[in-house]
Parts: structure tokens; C-alpha cells; sequence
């Protein structure tokens, strides 16, 4: 055989070798391309369900009563209501507030108070805890949760769905709530007491019913807080009816 045929069988065979790496190369990028494509589908696909699935949830949730909402009253491991005796009044600051009580349920507050009809706040949007403060003053009920129910999938559908409930009602005053974070940033990095992780508190004159003042002398008030392992649409209830948004030392601000 020549020198010329066997260089030439030489290339030819160099050639094959590199159209076939080639091919081989091809395969492997297409397998990881599909690859590739099927997980980001589950991934899409089990994304897509659960949105789904937790809109549906929240919708079913939305039909029920309040008090059907979360635990029964007697099962979320809520304690006695605590009572303070509260200051505070009228007492304005652009300042941070060192509150006795944590969460608050009274005392000094920002001069503004939360007028956007939000039922439900998150970390991310929440306004200043003084600015809620002023709501308490203005009768309204703050339902407090910490960063473990804020992990917690479920329970943040129950809170959520509690919101919309109220977010219906428009702007009646007797659904004057708002649920709002408690960070660990917030009190000096003061908990929910008793290892509980929610809250109710409000801003109390102990006057269930409006009565026009009668002097200008301000009646006595108390903080109340109510502190609860789980969210309960029925405490809260129970709460708020016990303490309704005239029971405040402006709670007559609701009326003519």
C-alpha cells in the first residue's frame, strides 16, 4: 500500500472518530436539555398545583364562620386574659417606645394612625408598631403573630383568610382588627410572654357600649392582652366582643 492511501485511510478514520465524538456530544446535550425541561416542568407543575391548592383552601376558608376559623377557642392553648392598668393617652412621638407590655395594648404612639383599611400585614409592609398603637387607641384590636406561625403554611392561610373575611365588611367599625407581625426586632427583642405565639391586644375603657364623655376627666383604661398558642377565629371573636371598637379611649370617634 502506498504512503499516500495509508495517510489518506489515516484522515479518514480521524475524521469518522470526530464525527462521531461530535454526535456522541450532541446526544449528551440534548438528554440534558430534556433533562433539564422535565424537572423545570415538575417544578412549574407542583408550583402552579400548590398556588392552586392554596387558593382554594383560602376560598373554602373564607365561607366559613369566624369562630370555625383555626382552632376551637378551648383548643388553641390560649391563657386567662391579662390586664394592665394603661397610660398613654393622647401621648404623641415620632420616637421608638420602649411598651411595658409586649405586644402593646397601650401607651405612648405615633400622631398617625393606620388608615389604609389593611387587614393583614406581613414583615415586609407592616407600618410601625407605634402607628398601630394609635389604632388600639382608637378602639381597634391588633391580632399579633410571631416568626413561628409566619413559617407555618397553614396557619398564615388561616390569618390570611381571616383578613379577607373582614376585608367584606368594608368599613364597619366593629370589624376594626388588624393582624400584623411581631418580629424579633420589635420590644427589644421581647417574645410573645408564656412561649405563646399569638396575640390579641386592645385598648380598653371597660365600656362594652359608647357612652358620651361626661366630663373631661378620661375615663380609667387597661391594656388587655390575650396570648394563645394557635390562631383561633373563635378567641378572637370572643375577644373582640368582649372588647368592641367602642371600648377605647377614643372609641367615640366611630360615632357622630
Amino acid at each position: 500500500m502506498s504512503k499516500s492511501n495509508t495517510n489518506r485511510e489515516r484522515r479518514d478514520m480521524v475524521e469518522q472518530m470526530r464525527k462521531q465524538a461530535r454526535a456522541s456530544e450532541r446526544r449528551r446535550t440534548t438528554i440534558v436539555i430534556a433533562a433539564c425541561v422535565a424537572v423545570a416542568l415538575v417544578i412549574v407543575s407542583v408550583a402552579g398545583y400548590s398556588i392552586i391548592q392554596d387558593r382554594q383552601e383560602t376560598a373554602a376558608l373564607k365561607q366559613k364562620q369566624l369562630t370555625d376559623i383555626g382552632a376551637a377557642a378551648a383548643d388553641a392553648g390560649c391563657g386567662s386574659i391579662q390586664e394592665e392598668k394603661a397610660t398613654g393617652e393622647s401621648q404623641h412621638t415620632t420616637d421608638a417606645v420602649d411598651y411595658a407590655v409586649v405586644p402593646p395594648a397601650f401607651g405612648a404612639h405615633n400622631p398617625t394612625a393606620d388608615d389604609s383599611g389593611s387587614h393583614f400585614y406581613t414583615t415586609s409592609d407592616r407600618p410601625e408598631v407605634e402607628i398601630l398603637v394609635h389604632n388600639l387607641e382608637h378602639g381597634w384590636t391588633i391580632a399579633w403573630y410571631d416568626e413561628t406561625i409566619a413559617d407555618d403554611a397553614d396557619q398564615m392561610r388561616l390569618l390570611k383568610a381571616t383578613a379577607e373575611k373582614f376585608d367584606a365588611e368594608g368599613d364597619n367599625p366593629e370589624f376594626n382588627m388588624i393582624i400584623a407581625p411581631w418580629t424579633e426586632d420589635d420590644g427589644g427583642g421581647r417574645p410573645i410572654p408564656d412561649g405563646k405565639h399569638i396575640a390579641f391586644t386592645h385598648w380598653s375603657i371597660h365600656q362594652p357600649v359608647y357612652k358620651p364623655p361626661t366630663s373631661d376627666e378620661p375615663p380609667p383604661a387597661f391594656g388587655q392582652s390575650l396570648y394563645c398558642d394557635t390562631f383561633s377565629g373563635a378567641a378572637l371573636d370572643d375577644f373582640m366582643k368582649k372588647y368592641p371598637y367602642d371600648d377605647a379611649p377614643e372609641g367615640y370617634l366611630w360615632h357622630p
